[in-house]
């Protein structure tokens, strides 16, 4: 059985202006919405959430982050979860939509009714549910947290407890609520829905005695506020953006590295956080129909470590979000926290275009690959003081190389 806590993003000055967002860029939470983000991260401290999802806009990713923090996960964007495309509709005002034809269709009968040059509720359905059923594929027995929108979570809700699509209007889902749903392959339970109370306690599914757990008591009341993000340097757009190693192998510190005009800042990482990275921006660019298997346009010097390479601070996390309007990648590079009780998290955004992430994404293969070589016998690094390899004895696990 896979849990679905499906959260709507925190409120920001559209929703209280009783404007349509859709995907405009730059749209990031308020003051309020940071209150309702840390209140939201402390009712689900508790749970067991074994991955954080979110849809690639602003708002979506800083109610993902506050909950990431306290669950100490990455947030891994999901362009499925997107917002409806509104197309013409962008950025009006509700009250001047209410006497549209297209309006009255929408709140009557709206399966099929496309938005101005945008989307319909239906194709919104069908995204959202391939996203899903993609991520319970990888999350048979876990709980796992989905970042959206209002109108893309109640046509998902109403997908797997069967309603009418045409009737999903009549289900409320209030910013930075919670609505909880266990799946399996031939039942859907709704547990609580559009929830901004406390949640109940979900035992995560028996694990084996080598298997770390989470702590169970948790105190929610314990939980000390969630950080406020300070952003150090917004390089938008970046000049130069790369990743590179220093060191020998098997002890190399990683850098991810950018520049714009005169301020070169540059950040320690660890490989894993590199890697994902470069899986990220490679998904991202696919979901955009960018190929990528296209060629680039960065030179070597382009990704050369510039020197001298001194480090703002080691990244805790890494977000990775879409500008439709810019058309750039955004990287949201958050500080590792020197304290849990941390007030204030220093943040980092890098914007580039599609040919610079794809670069970089390259990149972080090479420099990956630079490092220690692999045994062929147990697929693990050998390091430069020797190796021993435990297939040589008849132990070990069966390491496929492709």
């Amino acid at each position: 059985m896979t849990t679905l806590l499906l959260i709507r993003h925190a409120t920001n000055d559209y929703v209280q202006a009783g404007r349509l967002a859709g995907r405009t860029p730059g749209v990031h939470i308020n003051a309020e919405g940071q209150r309702q983000a840390d209140d939201l991260a402390r009712r689900t401290a508790h749970l067991p959430i074994e991955a954080i999802y979110s849809s690639p806009l602003e708002r979506a990713l800083d109610t993902a982050n506050a909950v990431s923090t306290c669950q100490k996960l990455s947030v891994q964007i999901v362009p499925g979860l997107m917002e409806t495309e509104a197309g013409e509709w962008t950025g009006r005002k509700l009250d001047e939509l209410k006497d549209t034809d297209t309006w009255r269709a929408l709140q009557n009968n709206p399966v099929g009714v496309k938005l101005p040059g945008g989307e319909s509720i239906d194709e919104v359905q069908a995204r959202m549910v391939a996203a899903v059923e993609a991520l319970r594929q990888k999350h048979p027995d876990g709980i796992i947290a989905l970042v959206s929108h209002a109108d893309p979570l109640k046509s998902l809700i109403a997908h797997y407890l069967n309603w009418d699509l045409n009737q999903f209007q009549r289900i409320a889902i209030h910013p930075a609520s919670v609505t909880m749903l266990h799946l399996t392959d031939n039942t859907a339970t709704l547990v609580r829905l559009n929830d901004t109370g406390k949640l109940p306690k979900i035992e995560p599914p028996p694990k084996s005695k080598s298997d770390t757990t989470k702590s169970q008591s948790t105190n929610l009341e314990k939980e000390p506020p969630m950080a406020e993000a300070n952003i150090l340097h917004d390089l938008n757009p970046a000049t130069r953006v790369t990743v590179g190693a220093l060191g020998e192998p098997g002890q190399r510190t990683f850098f991810l590295q950018a520049r714009q005009a005169e301020t070169l800042v540059s950040l320690v990482t660890e490989k894993e956080q590199m890697q994902s990275l470069a899986q990220g921006i490679t998904e991202l660019l696919t979901r955009l129909g960018d190929s990528s298997v296209a060629s680039t346009h960065a030179s070597a010097y382009e990704l050369a470590l510039e020197q001298p390479v001194e480090p703002l601070f080691r990244v805790g996390q890494l977000g990775l979000g879409f500008d439709q309007q810019s058309d750039l990648l955004v990287i949201v590079a958050y500080a590792l926290p020197e304290a849990t009780d941390a007030e204030v998290l220093d943040v980092v955004r890098i914007w580039g275009t599609r040919d610079q992430m794809r670069a970089l994404a390259r990149h972080i293969g090479e420099i990956a690959a630079a490092g220690r070589p692999t045994c062929v016998l147990c697929g693990r690094p050998i390091d430069p003081g020797g190796h021993f390899c435990p297939r040589r004895n008849g132990h070990g696990t069966y390491v496929q190389m492709m």
